[in-house]
């Protein structure tokens, strides 16, 4: 009877959360992001050799860095106007300046 009431419950409370919009941001477990061209990208720590391509726009919205971005060029590390750059021959790269001139790289979150 226990483990019958367990269940109900849980099932109770896993529909409830179905049903419900998402918020505008959630928090975050990747740490830094962006969203790009309606796209997802995460900080790439380690270094590689790439080109920068063309630029894409610039970071529109800073949110605060525990929360996951969803708007259109959007960061939750990044300054407001970072410059954001494709990188030649690798689309699934991004690459930011920074105002100390220094290049972030982003991978998109497959």
């Amino acid at each position: 009877m226990k483990r019958l009431v367990v269940l109900i419950l849980c099932v109770f409370l896993l529909s409830a959360c179905g049903d419900k919009e998402p918020a505008s941001y959630e928090l975050c477990g990747y740490g830094d992001m962006m969203v790009v061209n309606k796209k997802e990208y995460v900080k790439v720590t380690e270094e590689k050799k790439l080109v920068l391509d063309e630029k894409l726009g610039a970071i529109k919205e800073k949110i605060d860095s525990e929360y996951h971005p969803v708007n259109d060029f959007t960061a939750n590390t990044l300054k407001k106007g970072t410059p954001i750059y494709s990188v030649k021959d690798h689309s699934n790269y991004l690459i930011a300046q920074t105002e100390d001139n220094r290049y972030i790289l982003y991978e998109e979150i497959q």
